[in-house]
Formats: C-alpha cells, sequence, structure tokens
C-alpha cells in the first residue's frame, strides 16, 4: 500500500486523523520544548585582534618663558605636563551576528585603562568585521610610573553593560614631552 495514496484518501480514515495529530503534537511540543529555530550566538565572540598604543609620561610642568610681561599666545604640542597621553589604535574582531545587537541603540564600547589607575578612555564601535578604533586619552600621573617602566593596559569590550571581551596588553612608558610655537 503506497503512503501517499493512504494520506490522499478522503474523507480520512480515524487512524489517518490520529496519526496526524499525534505527528503534530510531536512537533509543536519539541517547538516549545527546544526554543524552535532560535540560533543562540553566544559562541560568537568578539575578540581584540591587535593593538598598536603608545603610552607615554610628561612628568614636568613647564611653561614658556613670558617676555617683558606682556600677554603671549602659544599653542602647546605633545604630553600635558604630569601626565600619561595614550594614543594608537585597536583592532576588533566583531562577527556580524552583532549586527542585529547594534540596531537596538547600544553600541559596543571599548574601554581602555592603565592597570594601576582607575581612569578610562572609552571609543564606540558601531560596525561589524575586522574594526579598527582609534583610541586617544590622557590621563592624570599618579607618580607609580616614570619612563622607562612596565606598566599594563587593559582592554575591555563592553555591551549593555557587561564584558563580552577582555585581553591585556605589557607596554613600556614612553618619555613625552611639550613643546610651544609662541
Amino acid at each position: 500500500m503506497s503512503v501517499l495514496a493512504w494520506i490522499l484518501r478522503w474523507p480520512p480514515s480515524r487512524g489517518t486523523v490520529v496519526v496526524f495529530v499525534v505527528l503534530t503534537a510531536f512537533s509543536v511540543g519539541s517547538l516549545v520544548a527546544f526554543g524552535g529555530l532560535v540560533v543562540d550566538d553566544a559562541g560568537e565572540n568578539v575578540t581584540v585582534e591587535a593593538t598598536d598604543l603608545t603610552v607615554r609620561l610628561n612628568d614636568e610642568i613647564d611653561f614658556p618663558e613670558g617676555g617683558n610681561g606682556s600677554v603671549q599666545t602659544c599653542v602647546g604640542m605633545g604630553t600635558p605636563g604630569d601626565t600619561f597621553s595614550v594614543a594608537g589604535t585597536v583592532t576588533l574582531d566583531v562577527p556580524r551576528e552583532w549586527e542585529r545587537h547594534g540596531s537596538d541603540g547600544r553600541e559596543l564600547v571599548l574601554v581602555v585603562t592603565l592597570a594601576h589607575t582607575e581612569e578610562t578612555i572609552t571609543s564606540s564601535v558601531s560596525r561589524t568585521g575586522q574594526v579598527r578604533t582609534q583610541v586617544f586619552g590622557l590621563l592624570d600621573d599618579d607618580e607609580t610610573l616614570s619612563p622607562g617602566d612596565t606598566g599594563t593596559l587593559v582592554l575591555r569590550v563592553r555591551h549593555d553593560g557587561s564584558v563580552v571581551a577582555t585581553a591585556t596588553r605589557t607596554i613600556t612608558v614612553k618619555e613625552g614631552t611639550r613643546t610651544y610655537d609662541c
């Protein structure tokens, strides 16, 4: 006996109706029990691929000498006195699945911290794929590091208040300078 002929026989027999109801109930029950066809993207993680960051410290607070008591206009360049500057790029790998998360108005945020301080530098990330994010910030010198010392940068990627990726990088603090054009 052919299954197709058995299914297409009208009106259906009681056996056919019972088999149809049981199969339908089993299918719906499986969808409810196992969450249907929703794909969980928890396995798709954001990762910190590469960093090219420089940390400079200018211990000195120096100002250009003024001439004969007059007002002088100057443009300063470099790391301000008694300050760390953190500058460079961080490359993130953001899976395409995160595009869906950004559509709700909450972006990924890169947070860079010099490990011995509590100050942070933040930068938003709004694309997916290989993303190069520019980082620049000034942090107050807490007098714990000097030029030539080794420090640690902590990089965290946050989404909606929770950390989705973290990395640490060891860096050598470089001498920062400040020049003035008057």
